[in-house]
């Protein structure tokens, strides 16, 4: 009888150092957890603090973007309101001919819109291309220090440029009965460091 009482006294103590071994390793990962954690935090605050600066409004951007250049004039409220995202829509309409007009749709990739500012920038900048279309061109290439992606159709008279700076500030034109030299003509002037924030 005595040798039955040992297979339970064993299984008795195997289940009891079983049980303390499994407390000492979820406490260690929990702990490990709780690590990550603070440093993802940290690394969150110091990245912070070293640009000390957000997302940029959209009434900085307002500010920022001109209301009268190279023969265009901008419509004083912005074509879509995107409440209170990084971003800003604009008509520019030309002086002389109000057939010439475009939109210029600018995103800060900076805070909620990083995810869908890195997606653009992968998918529309990709890998550099020339093709040729039945109306006119499209391509991806680098041209006064950035990699674009131009399209021209003159037979439907629209043309669209679009490209990045920073990997952070994403410019989306669309025209229509303007070529894309002129939203080249208006790169020159918005450089988003002299974005007041």
């Amino acid at each position: 009888m005595k040798v039955s009482n040992y297979p339970h006294l064993i299984i008795l103590l195997s289940f009891f150092l079983f049980s303390s071994c499994e407390e000492k390793v979820d406490q260690q990962r929990e702990s490990s957890n709780h690590q990550e954690v603070s440093e993802s935090a940290e690394a969150g605050q110091e990245e912070n603090s070293k640009s000390n600066t957000g997302p940029v409004t959209s009434s900085a951007f307002l500010d920022w973007l001109p209301m009268n250049y190279a023969g265009f004039s901008r419509e004083k409220e912005p074509s879509t309101d995107y409440g209170d995202l990084p971003r800003v829509q604009v008509r520019y309409i030309h002086d002389q001919d109000s057939k010439k007009q475009f939109t210029l749709d600018v995103l800060d990739g900076k805070g909620p819109l990083i995810v869908a500012v890195t997606g653009m920038i992968k998918t529309n900048l990709g890998e550099e291309y020339n093709e040729p279309l039945l109306d006119g061109y499209a391509k991806v290439y680098q041209k006064e220090g950035v990699k674009a992606f131009e399209r021209h159709t003159p037979a439907d008279r629209k043309s669209f440029l679009q490209y990045a700076i920073d990997d952070r500030f994403y410019f989306n034109f669309k025209g229509e009965n303007v070529a894309p030299e002129i939203f080249w003509e208006f790169k020159k002037v918005l450089i988003p460091t002299e974005l007041k924030q």
